[in-house]
């Protein structure tokens, strides 16, 4: 992983230079900064945008609590690790969304506790970044794909051409040339092939010769040689085939 970016905020020299000698034991952290008052330490924070902030609560000029306030009204991604010498602070701490906070004098043992926190933390922030594009390309993949959904089919019905709702639909099939949309009372023409109809719903193709309307399938059953029938909900309870191929795909969608 990338080197982490820190700023220590300590009035109080001695517990600076112990506190930059236990972290220098961390190669993966790199100590940007000191800062010996609340101003500066917010100063620098602005300066440098460091990914985390050991900041003492008592400290000149501005109090590290305000600091810390400030530094996530900034950035709320900015860690804050807490250093004070008087536990009862702690629960002040956690209470501006501090990370963690380490007690003076320091204790080695606690202090590796708070940057393996630390490290997971942002490891953890790392992993999502990595994600963004992916995450991206799934949601403009699918509003594209909405955009370009069909809601209804053009159909042929005693000489007119009327719009069936896609969730009308129980399922769509060919026969010679033509490909036929079934309802639950009527059957329909339509002059979209079941390859258009596919690619712009969520309509699951069984077979070669059909499509069908996952939200309207009612039983699956085993057939022979591994093939598989549906029956769909309509009045008729019609029977679909699945072919072999796709009988593992289905199972999959209907999480069977």
């Amino acid at each position: 992983m990338d080197k982490i970016g820190v700023i220590i905020a300590e009035d109080e020299k001695p517990a600076v230079e112990e506190l930059k000698f236990i972290l220098s034991r961390y190669d993966f952290i790199n100590i940007i900064d000191t800062a010996n008052n609340g101003k500066k330490a917010y100063d620098m924070t602005i300066e440098y945008d460091p990914q985390v902030v050991f900041l003492d609560i008592n400290m000149p000029l501005e109090n590290g609590l305000d600091v810390s306030r400030k530094i996530k009204k900034y950035n709320k991604d900015i860690e804050i690790i807490f250093i004070t010498a008087y536990e009862e602070y702690a629960v002040n701490a956690f209470e501006v969304e501090a990370l963690d906070y380490i007690l003076k004098p320091f204790d080695d043992k606690r202090i590796d506790m708070t940057i393996n926190r630390l490290k997971e933390k942002i490891e953890s922030k790392n992993q999502s970044i990595e994600k963004v594009p992916e995450v991206l390309n799934e949601i403009l993949y699918k509003l594209e794909k909405e955009k370009e959904a069909f809601k209804k089919i053009p159909c042929e019905h005693n000489g007119k051409i009327i719009l069936i709702d896609t969730n009308d639909i129980f399922y769509c099939y060919t026969m010679g040339d033509k490909t036929y949309v079934k309802t639950n009372c009527e059957e329909y023409i339509t002059h979209n092939t079941l390859k258009e109809i596919e690619s712009k719903t969520d309509f699951f193709r069984t077979h070669r010769s059909y499509i069908v309307n996952i939200d309207n399938i009612m039983e699956l059953y085993s057939w022979f040689n591994g093939t598989y029938k549906i029956i769909m909900k309509n009045n008729e309870r019609s029977e679909i085939p699945i072919s072999r191929n796709n009988v593992k795909k289905i199972k999959k969608v209907l999480h069977i």
